[in-house]
């Protein structure tokens, strides 16, 4: 998969219709003309702006659709309403519908999906391509009209729940073109956030990966030592996981479930499933698995650090490296929610660098990240973005996102446009109010 453009309307923060156009200005039509789409979208893009000015929201719409596109008809399933996370400052999008759209390349043609959801379910879906000079509808759901119908290339017909796409549905079904296609959509997309809990479920994910051999330790050695952390060695070490642990992990499941069930039911299901639990399949992993570090030092034999005792920079930089060298190795498009935390300028450089060099990225692997450092926007950066990859997201008064290219600013050859962007030229940072600030440090003073 090879994104061109994202379009999203009441999401979280985003109220108004936002577009995340990553086409290059070449593209003047449906088609490169010379059929090489490598050429007409940026590997790299990055969206900056101040605090709660949306930019997570716009990432958090992405993970939305591919979530949606992977559990609407299984997980999402058991939820009594609709997953969804409408605008809700004016009272009015909390019970509007929410748009999501997917203008990208699969298989070298160019589609474009996209869904509208509500409070009830899905109330469009629609999915179009150009096999040669203009688009052509594939699918084309519409719940006013109580249809789904499907173009007869496809060769099927699937039947939907209310609150369940047909992309999700065609997952769960035999080999067919949806199937191919909604399959490459969930595996070509991943994401790293910021906060500590999802970066410890990352390393988590990396532990496993190196049991189950996707990933190898030269791979993670190669890693620190690129990021020249003092790291010599890191190895996985396995604790067995008692089993009185994993039978009261059994019996917690089990009640858990139970609270969701009508009692009677419960009761006449609950002396079977307790024969049957020795011989059920255990969902509990049989082992914990965690890192460990051993760093250069004066001494032999340093005794290894736990990953709870490694930097919060070591931690940034797995978290992120990891699945940016997957992505990388297999193409596909990876997010990064504030990819300036916790790394340093330089250590940032290599890893935007590694994408925008097409000697390394040779599988049109994309990364949009986002940021508050102004660092990758000055001369002094080795990245050159150009206008068409720089992103503002700023905030009205009124609470809802607006995002800008940087295109759209009058160009100047010469201009610094990190300084350009601190001193507020193109939105996208605080409002500040350091007198009210101090007011509250002299506040103090009188009180005491």
């Amino acid at each position: 998969m090879m994104l061109l453009s994202f379009t999203v309307r009441n999401h979280r923060s985003i109220r108004d219709e936002i577009t995340l156009d990553l086409t290059r200005p070449s593209l003047k039509t449906l088609q490169p003309k010379d059929g090489n789409w490598n050429s007409a979208s940026y590997p790299l893009v990055g969206i900056f702006g101040g605090n709660a000015t949306g930019k997570s929201a716009i990432l958090n719409a992405f993970q939305y659709v591919f979530t949606a596109i992977r559990q609407s008809a299984t997980t999402w399933q058991a939820s009594s309403a609709m997953q969804r996370a409408p605008f809700k400052l004016d009272g009015q999008h909390e019970r509007s519908t929410s748009t999501y759209e997917l203008d990208l390349v699969h298989e070298g043609r160019r589609f474009n999906y996209g869904f509208e959801v509500d409070h009830e379910g899905i109330k469009r879906e629609w999915l179009r391509d150009v096999p040669s000079t203009r688009w052509r509808t594939l699918l084309d759901r519409d719940r006013t009209k109580n249809s789904v119908t499907f173009h007869q290339s496809l060769r099927t017909r699937i039947e939907v729940a209310p609150r369940e796409l047909v992309l999700s549905r065609a997952l769960l079904l035999g080999e067919t073109p949806l199937q191919a296609f909604a399959r490459d959509l969930v595996d070509s997309f991943d994401f790293v956030l910021v906060n500590d809990t999802h970066r410890e479920a990352r390393l988590a994910n990396i532990a496993d990966s190196l049991a189950e051999g996707e990933i190898t330790f030269p791979d993670l050695e190669a890693l620190l030592q690129v990021a020249d952390i003092g790291v010599e060695n890191i190895r996985l070490e396995e604790l067995k996981i008692p089993e009185s642990v994993r039978r009261a992990f059994r019996r917690l499941t089990r009640d858990l479930q139970d609270a969701d069930t009508e009692k009677g039911a419960t009761e006449n299901l609950r002396d079977e499933e307790e024969d049957q639990e020795e011989l059920a399949d255990d969902d509990l992993q049989q082992v914990v698995r965690h890192f460990l570090f051993t760093h250069r030092g004066t001494v032999d034999g340093c005794p290894p650090f736990s990953i709870q005792e490694e930097s919060d920079g070591t931690v940034a930089w797995l978290a992120i490296a990891v699945p940016a060298l997957e992505t990388l190795r297999r193409g596909g498009l990876f997010l990064v929610d504030e990819i300036d935390a916790s790394l340093h300028p330089h250590l940032l450089e290599l890893l935007l660098g590694a994408f925008a060099d097409p000697t390394v990225n040779t599988r049109q692997a994309q990364l949009i990240f986002t940021s508050h450092e102004s660092y990758v926007l000055s001369p002094l950066s080795e990245i050159h973005l150009e206008p068409e990859q720089i992103w503002f997201t700023d905030k009205t008064y009124d609470g809802a996102t607006e995002l800008t290219c940087l295109a759209d600013f009058p160009k100047h050859p010469d201009a610094n446009v990190a300084k350009r962007y601190l001193t507020g030229r193109y939105g996208g940072i605080p409002r500040l109010s350091p007198s009210l600030f101090a007011a509250l440090v002299d506040a103090k003073e009188v009180q005491d």
